[in-house]
């Protein structure tokens, strides 16, 4: 129908904004160099008027959702199937040929025949209906009853009403959503309201796509993305030559700094000895800390209010509620960095433990009591509304430390433990002392080194007991043996294709938990279910795992290129987004780490 009945009868109530929107996107995706994909946004924002660049930068980005709306395949699959005319199940079916649900959704609109005579009135009866209910909900009656797509600038409205909707209420507005589109726009508008546009257009190539539609400097650009957090309003201050202009904003979270692995304090000392602060790394003071197994996060505080963000940048407050409220009595506001850990007799428990806290919406009192869990903040990114970020790594210690966190939030808070030693032979017994207290291993960062956002380098190294972890998402299920023959505990996992986008099978694992645990992964696996083949089912690529094995080899027989040797999956990573899993680049590298360890 959306392209079939109402949308094949009414060809000029397209959406016309809209339609070139989702045009342009599609060239972006197809476009196989950045050069290409940033040049073509680029022209698009400089012929755009103010709200639609706006509007535009943020679909890109993939931000046209607010937070916290979890919008089911199921319930997408449903609306999708009506407005198509298709029987239900189709959209699973093209699912799990294509592995993308906008895929999916473009070929099920192109491939289904226009309705006609008393079935094409009755649907076109039933799309009046639900766009009043569109209207109704976004305020846009008029736009709804003269436009049977939507405009661009109505999205965010639409996608707000269709987040905070539930039952037949989503369902009408989803079909009214997609009533009036096109294959190609439904792609990309299905896309853009589950958060991932799919386009190869990283918040990178969109800074630079800004900075080149308006003649501004990349660098200011990029800090402005930073502060404010809102592609749309940097866009709209670069187009008026008021970068200057951008203030941190609170409650945004930035992309959090990464270490870069290492085999080794040889290695650790290595790159070092390339820092020009650092001198003789024999003699020098170096700066090393635990590293905590436990969940990635971002604490921002203002006031009386105070909320959490994981590592896919997604808020996990009601998770964690009791760090949300002791954070404000701690005495100050501003942003840090650090990480969540289960905490029991005066050591960290396995992150394992926090599986069930991110795992439902909220947790009862008693729930939390049953592990106890602290917030081990390691770094400070703000202090009020001063950012801290381009500062060095001593300066922001020591801001850390004059906090006092484990005086002032009784327990809940600490700082994470710090040193400074010289010399491989001083990192190898810092990293000894840290496994000893529990730790995962240490972190090493160079004393002048600022916080880089979203990217590693050898301003924090990383090491670790052993290279033996990779987080990928889980794109299968059978049952398991034994006990667990009844649970779908055996997965089939995957990374994505860096060029492709698509994703490439790398293994299979049995899932090493608990069994209440791994009964609450297999009812999860049953309900996301797109497709079953045998006791084999397909499952939605939303879930991201970590897979431990003893090394990564070359494999000619796979697909992908690549094998694990004895996996297991060790832990939900239910913190990590689908993209923030390994890609086949990231396999390539560690072969290369474990080649270069001697493995």
């Amino acid at each position: 129908m959306g392209c079939g009945s109402a949308g094949a009868s009414k060809p000029s109530q397209l959406g016309s904004r809209v339609k070139r929107w989702s045009s342009l996107a599609q060239r972006i995706e197809v476009a196989t160099r950045t050069s290409e994909k940033s040049q073509l946004l680029a022209a698009a924002l400089r012929g755009a008027d103010d709200i639609d660049l706006e509007i535009a930068c943020r679909l890109m980005a993939s931000r046209g959702v607010p937070g916290g709306s979890e919008i089911s395949w199921s319930a997408i699959a449903k609306a999708v199937e009506e407005v198509a005319g298709a029987p239900a199940g189709s959209l699973a079916t093209l699912l799990d040929e294509h592995g993308d649900l906008g895929r999916a959704v473009e070929d099920l609109l192109e491939s289904e025949r226009p309705l006609a005579g008393p079935a094409l009135e009755a649907a076109e009866r039933s799309a009046q209906i639900k766009s009043a209910a569109l209207a109704e909900a976004t305020g846009t009656r008029d736009v709804a009853e003269s436009d049977a797509a939507p405009r661009l600038r109505t999205l965010p409205e639409i996608f707000a009403a269709i987040g905070a909707a539930s039952g037949q209420r989503r369902h009408d507005l989803l079909v009214q959503l997609l009533y009036g589109c096109s294959p190609a726009a439904g792609k990309f508008v299905v896309r853009a309201l589950v958060g991932d546009l799919r386009i190869g257009l990283r918040d990178g190539l969109l800074e630079a796509a800004i900075a080149s539609a308006f003649d501004a400097d990349p660098t200011a650009v990029r800090w402005a993305m930073l502060l404010e957090g809102d592609p749309g309003r940097v866009a709209l201050l670069a187009r008026q030559g008021r970068l200057h202009e951008a203030r941190l904003r609170l409650f945004h979270p930035i992309p959090p700094m990464l270490a870069a692995l290492t085999s080794g304090a040889a290695e650790v000392a290595e790159r070092l000895s390339d820092r020009p602060e650092i001198g003789d790394v024999a003699t020098a003071q170096i700066s090393v800390e635990d590293k905590y197994d436990g969940v990635r996060a971002q604490l921002h505080v203002q006031g009386d209010r105070a909320a959490i963000y994981g590592r896919d940048l997604h808020d996990v407050t009601v998770s964690f509620p009791e760090i949300a409220a002791a954070a404000p009595a701690a005495g100050f506001s501003g942003i840090l960095d650090g990480e969540i850990v289960a905490w029991a007799d005066g050591r960290p428990l396995p992150s394992s433990a926090l599986t069930p806290r991110l795992s439902g919406p909220g947790q009862t009192l008693a729930e939390q009591q049953r592990v106890h869990v602290v917030f081990i903040a390691f770094d400070v990114l703000a202090l009020g509304d001063e950012p801290l970020m381009q500062r060095p790594y001593a300066e922001r210690r020591a801001a850390l430390e004059s906090l006092q966190l484990d005086a002032t939030s009784d327990g809940v808070m600490r700082a994470a433990s710090h040193s400074s030693v010289c010399g491989v032979a001083g990192i190898e017994a810092a990293f000894i002392a840290s496994r000893q207290r529990g730790s995962e291993g240490l972190v090493v960062k160079a004393p002048n080194a600022p916080y880089a956002p979203g990217r590693r380098g050898s301003g924090w190294l990383k090491v670790k007991r052993s290279l033996d972890t990779l987080d990928c998402i889980i794109v299968g299920a059978e049952p398991g043996l034994g006990r667990r023959r009844a649970l779908l505990s055996d997965c089939t996992f995957a990374v994505r294709d860096d060029l492709s986008g698509r994703l490439a099978t790398i293994g299979r694992a049995s899932v090493a938990l608990p069994d209440a645990d791994v009964a609450e992964l297999s009812h999860w696996l049953h309900d996301h279910t797109i497709a079953q083949l045998g006791t084999y089912r397909s499952v939605e690529p939303r879930l991201v795992a970590e897979v431990a094995f003893d090394e990564v080899r070359r494999s000619a027989r796979a697909a992908s290129g690549f094998a694990l040797r004895s996996p297991r999956i060790v832990r939900l990573r239910p913190d990590l987004a689908p993209d923030q899993a390994a890609t086949l680049s990231s396999l390539e590298s560690r072969c290369e780490i474990n080649a270069a360890a001697g493995e």
